[in-house]
């Protein structure tokens, strides 16, 4: 039992203490029989043609054509002159550029689908009013009196005025306002602040909330706020708002463990966090792919050692799902230290771990190194990401044990120079791919990354990269087609036949729009498995 429970998300303390945690946990017999009955994966859409566009395929002569046939969710022509049967659904698509579906390495979509409130991401806008008029868009979808608020996906850097709105400001919503901004501060209205402030949570006069008040907070509106039905509104609003952005598929690096909820915003039940998701994928109705890590900080001293890895080495499956939701390796932290890695390795696991600097990366790759002669690393895709700074040596190294590394993560870094080496990495035999690692501590929006790697500047329009820059096709090439591998999939990524259909109609031609409005770049039409999960006015 213990093993199916593992599959479907529902990670528990059974790992750790069999039928007696299942007790604790609320959970009787009848209720995980419930839970484990037979998902059906989400429907593809109807046929449908695609024309008049200009698609840019990714596939290996990165060839550009103007139609694309979609048959059972599948890519079955893509030319310049398709054949399509008389009842498929025809879309003109009036010269629009067309991309695959993006595919972030990782990121934390999972804490952003749990987050407290009607959460509302605020990515993709770029001045206090916009921001404002944001919000208040929302409030109309929302109960007087109930919070909307934007927990992780917001920073004050990407607002024009280099700040988040003030008390003064929010109080144009006409609704409870909470905003945490992954780096930037925290801000709340007047109507936030009383219902804050009735917690026992201190508020500043303008809005702010720092210091203990700030985890007090966040912990409040979760106790009061999450309940199973919001937090699966919250995902599937999560998973909506980036499809907008053009992501079609997620990978989750997963999130801090908390039992009992908590003021983290990097925390998050590991063994629950799952569950909106999946009730999204048994109503059929995920609008994006998921795929899932698991991520451990067993101590290398623990006694007995690896308590909760080893569980999950023993009673979960990885690579195990359908097409959209499915689960992967251990990652964004392995625990255990090199026990931890040599765990991994003999059962066969992916594994990921992140570096934020030349000695961090360095000791990984010799630990590995380490693990590796003992048992060949070669096939199992192991990754480290992030890789600030990553000389050619530690490349090379990673390299001959058949290892990839994950890049991006830098539209709210400050400095000179503070990589990754994006260029380097490109002339590189070694494996990579782009991630955001958004959604608590940075922005998942795509074009904002994009931006940052192909101009060289952050959101605050300062040069970070130097010379590390990369070319638009470069970019797209790391968020499509060099993300297979990071996600053990070929049939996605491309537009080619036999693929699943996953492609973004963009509002704008990324390849010759200006660098000034290349991060506002949006999707017009998403389509996933050949569903139409957003139209914004296309058909």
């Amino acid at each position: 039992m213990a093993k199916i429970n593992a599959v479907y998300g529902l990670w528990r303390r059974q790992f750790l203490g069999g039928a007696g945690a299942l007790a604790l946990s609320g959970f009787s017999g009848s209720k995980l029989l419930a839970q484990l009955q037979p998902a059906p994966a989400t429907a593809t859409g109807a046929d449908l043609v695609v024309v008049n566009g200009k698609i840019h395929t990714m596939d290996p002569n990165n060839r550009v054509v103007s139609q694309a046939l979609i048959q059972n969710g599948r890519f079955t022509a893509v030319s310049n002159n398709v054949s399509a049967p008389r009842n498929v659904r025809r879309i003109d698509l009036k010269g629009k550029t067309v991309i695959p579906g993006l595919i972030d390495g990782h990121n934390h979509i999972v804490l952003v689908g749990n987050r407290p409130g009607w959460h509302t991401p605020l990515e993709h806008v770029f001045t206090i009013p916009e921001a404002i008029a944001a919000l208040k868009a929302r409030s109309a979808d929302v109960p007087r009196g109930e919070f909307i608020t934007t927990v992780g996906p917001v920073s004050a850097m990407q607002f024009m005025e280099r700040r988040l709105p003030t008390l003064a400001e929010l109080d144009a919503v006409d609704r409870p306002v909470y905003i945490q901004a992954a780096q930037g501060g925290t801000r709340t209205n007047t109507q936030g602040k009383a219902w804050l402030e009735a917690k026992g949570v201190m508020v500043a006069a303008d809005g702010a909330i720092t210091g203990p008040a700030l985890t007090a907070a966040l912990l409040a509106l979760r106790k009061e706020l999450l309940t199973p039905e919001t937090r699966k509104r919250s995902a599937l609003d999560a998973l909506k708002y980036y499809a907008k952005l053009g992501i079609t598929t997620h990978r989750d690096g997963g999130a801090f463990q908390s039992d009992l909820p908590s003021g983290g915003v990097a925390n998050e039940n590991t063994y629950t966090m799952h569950n909106p998701f999946l009730a999204l994928h048994r109503e059929g109705t995920m609008p994006a792919r998921l795929r899932i890590d698991f991520l451990h900080q067993d101590s290398p001293t623990a006694n007995p050692p690896l308590p909760t890895l080893s569980a999950r080495l023993k009673n979960s499956f990885p690579f195990f799902g359908d097409e959209w939701i499915k689960t992967g390796g251990i990652g964004e932290f392995t625990g255990g230290g090199i026990e931890g890695l040599r765990a991994i390795a003999k059962a066969g696991w992916r594994a990921e771990d992140h570096a934020l600097s030349l000695a961090m990366v360095t000791n990984e790759v010799k630990d590995r190194e380490t693990v590796n002669a003992e048992i060949p690393l070669s096939g199992l895709r192991w990754i480290i990401s992030h890789v600030p700074e990553f000389p050619m040596d530690l490349a090379n190294r990673m390299n001959a044990m058949g290892m990839g590394v994950l890049l991006g993560w830098g539209p709210l870094r400050t400095g000179t120079n503070v990589g990754p080496p994006y260029r380097m990495l490109m002339g590189h035999p070694i494996k990579k791919g782009y991630h955001s690692d958004g959604g608590d501590i940075t922005i998942i929006n795509p074009w904002v990354n994009f931006a940052t790697i192909v101009t060289g500047k952050n959101l605050a329009g300062q040069q970070i990269l130097g010379d590390q820059t990369l070319t638009r096709q470069e970019m797209l090439w790391l968020a499509t087609v060099a993300n297979k591998w990071f996600i053990w999939e070929d049939d996605l990524g491309s537009i080619e036949i036999g693929n699943h259909a996953d492609l973004a109609v963009l509002d704008r031609d990324y390849f010759t729009v200006s660098d000034g409005d290349l991060k506002s770049t949006r999707s017009l039409l998403t389509v996933v498995g050949g569903k139409i999960v957003h139209n914004d006015g296309v058909v």
